[in-house]
């Protein structure tokens, strides 16, 4: 049973780390001061995020992962071949950041379903509604951005 938690926490790890990554391209393409600032806010969460899943994964007595591996990489490399097409303004940044979010969340709840132990189960749900507060933020700033165009 333990093996399997770990396995399925790892892959909730890899996914905070393939946040994180994402956040430091999106931080690099934007100019507002006030998005990059919201952007490390949210990149500062998937890194507690990640913080608190490793934690978790050796209490468990294993080892947390954090390579992203072939699917990791194949992600980062979609997305800066997205970031090098025209320039994007800081919306089209945002909508992929939300976009991003939204798959993540959704592959996660897929991954854990009724897989966790209580405790981990708890840790794991605690980051997914952290997460979708994150998407509110994004969504926000979108609706800020839009009004002002």
């Amino acid at each position: 049973m333990e093996k399997a938690v770990v396995n399925e926490l790892n892959t909730i790890l890899k996914g905070e780390k393939m946040a994180v990554d994402a956040y430091d391209r999106f931080i690099q393409d934007v100019s507002d001061e006030s998005v990059i600032s919201e952007l490390r806010k949210i990149q500062q969460n998937h890194k507690e995020h990640a913080n608190v899943l490793s934690e978790r994964i050796q209490e468990l007595g294993g080892k947390p992962d954090y390579n992203s591996g072939f699917a990791g990489f194949m992600a980062s490399a979609k997305a800066t071949m997205q970031g090098m097409s025209m320039n994007r303004s800081t919306v089209d940044i945002l909508k992929q950041a939300y976009e991003g979010e939204d798959k993540g969340i959704a592959m996660a709840r897929e991954i854990v379903k009724g897989d966790l132990d209580g405790e981990s189960a708890i840790i794991v749900d605690r980051v997914l509604t952290k997460d979708h507060d994150m998407m509110r933020t994004v969504v926000n700033m979108i609706a800020g951005l839009e009004e002002k165009q």
